[in-house]
């Protein structure tokens, strides 16, 4: 019996690690991206190892024509998808018009970030717009119309608290986020009527092993979302320990 595919863009390894691990685990066929070659195949070849049925494929999220080259690939291989989850992001502190605040941005015991350091220039926030959010777009012209033609299938986007309300150092992203979470409610009511989910998952913490945040578990809220009834369908979805917003650590 063929399984069903899930696709996932943004491999890395902290969550996309996590979300590939958890699908193939659960009974899927996972086509996997990634920008680095190197590093897709390292991933590729150790969760094959754990007898898991995974492909990797490396191409940039936020090139249409590398893209379209991988989805015909994928669909060569594993046919037509029935998840998409989109992971892919350029997530790097980053202000607009003033020179960041940090040399870098950590927050916990997880790993911390670079600053950008001088402020965004228009290519910087036009190239960060095209991987944060049109590559979304991208994907989901490619996955959605066989979803249509069957009448069924799941697109979760990965967003975050960011989307409803900018961090001072985190501007560009923060544009990103939110403009991701409106793409998915966009989405949400243009494909709810052909029998398709489309969320937003918000992620109110910094992803930890170990913590309530730890990304074995996010992923595991990306199943249990795929996996839940039509009528408890929303275009969002709150991954969050505490009862209120998280508010900006940098301000």
């Amino acid at each position: 019996m063929t399984k069903p595919l899930a696709i996932v863009i943004g491999m890395g390894p902290g969550l996309g690690q996590a979300l590939v691990r958890k699908f193939a685990s659960n009974g899927f066929a996972v086509a996997f991206t990634g920008r680095r070659k190197d590093a897709i195949e390292k991933h590729e070849q150790a969760l094959r190892g754990m007898g898991l049925e995974v492909s990797g494929f490396a191409g940039d999220a936020g090139d249409p024509a590398a893209m379209d080259e991988i989805h015909r690939q994928i669909a060569d291989r594993h046919g037509h998808a029935d998840v998409l989850l989109y992971n892919a992001a350029i997530i790097e502190p980053a202000r607009f018009v003033t020179p960041s605040g940090l040399r870098e941005a950590k927050y916990g015991t997880a790993d911390g970030w670079a600053a950008h350091g001088e402020p965004a220039d228009f290519d910087y926030v036009v190239n960060a717009f095209k991987t944060n959010v049109a590559g979304a777009h991208h994907a989901a012209l490619k996955v959605t119309p066989s979803m249509i033609e069957r009448g069924r299938g799941t697109v979760l986007l990965t967003g975050g608290v960011l989307a409803f309300g900018p961090w001072i150092e985190w501007g560009v992203t923060s544009l990103g986020k939110a403009a991701l979470r409106s793409l998915g409610h966009s989405l949400h009511k243009e494909l709810i009527g052909h029998g398709i989910q489309v969320t937003t998952v918000a992620i109110h913490g910094t992803m930890q092993a170990g913590t309530p945040y730890d990304h074995d578990l996010v992923a595991q809220a990306y199943l249990d979302l795929h996996n839940r009834p039509q009528v408890e369908w929303e275009p969002d979805y709150h991954f969050n320990v505490e009862e209120e917003l998280a508010g900006d650590p940098d301000a």
